[in-house]
Formats: C-alpha cells, structure tokens, sequence
C-alpha cells in the first residue's frame, strides 16, 4: 500500500508539482481512500519527505553500483568513473528528481541531499587519500572532495534537461575539468 501510494505521489509530482499535489489528488491515483492514505501520512509533507527519502535511496544505489568500477583502477580512469556514478544516480527518474529539488526547502527535507552530498564526499575524499601521488590536492582532501562532488553536482543539474548527446558532452567536459582540477594525468 505504502508503495502503491508512493507511486501515486511520483505520478501527481511530476504533472503537477508540488505545489498542486494534494493529499486527495495522490489517493484518487493511488485508488485508495484518503483515510487509508492518512493511516500511512498523516499530511503532505511527511508524503512527499518519503518520497524523497526512496528516491534518494535509489539514487544511491544506483551511484553505489556504478561507483564500484573505480576500485583498483587507475586515477585517471577511477575518477571518471565516480563521476559517471554521479550522472547515472540522477538518471533515475530525473523529472521527479527535477520536481524534488525545486521542492526541498518547502518540506523540510533538505537534509537528505545533503547526506547524500557529504557521502559522495566520503568517496571522494576515501579515494584521494588512497592515491596521494596521483593527484595534487593531497594537501586537503576534504576541501578537494568537496569541490568535485559539488562542482559535478551543479553541472549535472545544469545539463538533466539537455539533449542527451549534449548531456554525455558535459559528462565527458566535466571529468576533463575535475581530472585538471586535481592536477592528475589525464587518459587519452
């Protein structure tokens, strides 16, 4: 019932934003009673915190999986492959996604992006330390980790809308711009 009504919720944010999502609108698509719905969510806000909460879960799923492909490998290759982590994780179900980040601050849920952000930092920082000889910001990784996953970040929203041979460009753009960050030797 919980995903059923989730589901709904994801439908009606889509079409409608958040703004013209109700309660009754969600439980009319989901095919359940309004009352069923507030046995699950007692208002709109706690419907649209869950929703954020599995959409973010899957992105980071999503990220985590594709993320794998830089243990081992070398710099230059490992982290491109964060980086194609990062996109992948905002193509799952990138118009929800477009939805849900205009929508944060009004629900209160603006701290599940966040923790998000600051364990793809964790990635970040976890493979700098382990190369220190690759890369020229070993000095502080913290501070490195930090501009690449939210320099990728805001160029992956500034392309989500893009043609997708466009998308791929500013993909492939950013990985170059983030390896010259980190002073590291690029793949040809």
């Amino acid at each position: 019932m919980v995903d059923t009504i989730l589901d709904a919720a994801a439908r009606v944010l889509r079409k409608h934003g958040y703004e013209e999502t109700s309660t009754n609108r969600v439980a009319e698509v989901a095919g359940v009673s309004v009352g069923s719905l507030y046995q699950y969510f007692p208002n709109k806000e706690a419907l649209v915190h869950a929703l954020i909460e599995r959409h973010d879960a899957a992105m980071w799923s999503v990220f985590t999986h594709h993320a794998t492909a830089a243990i081992g490998r070398p710099f230059a290759v490992a982290i491109p492959a964060v980086i194609d982590a990062l996109f992948a994780a905002h193509l799952v179900d990138p118009e929800l996604h477009r939805v849900v980040h205009q929508q944060i601050p009004w629900v209160g849920a603006l701290a599940i992006l966040q923790t998000t952000n600051q364990r793809s930092r964790a990635v970040v920082e976890d493979l700098l330390r382990a190369r220190p000889d690759q890369h020229q910001r070993s000095d502080d990784v913290v501070t490195a980790a930090l501009v690449v996953v939210e320099a990728v970040e805001a160029l992956i929203h500034a392309s989500i809308e893009l043609p997708l041979e466009q998308a791929k460009a500013v993909q492939r753009h950013t990985s170059e711009l983030i390896l010259r960050y980190l002073g590291s030797p690029q793949v040809e």
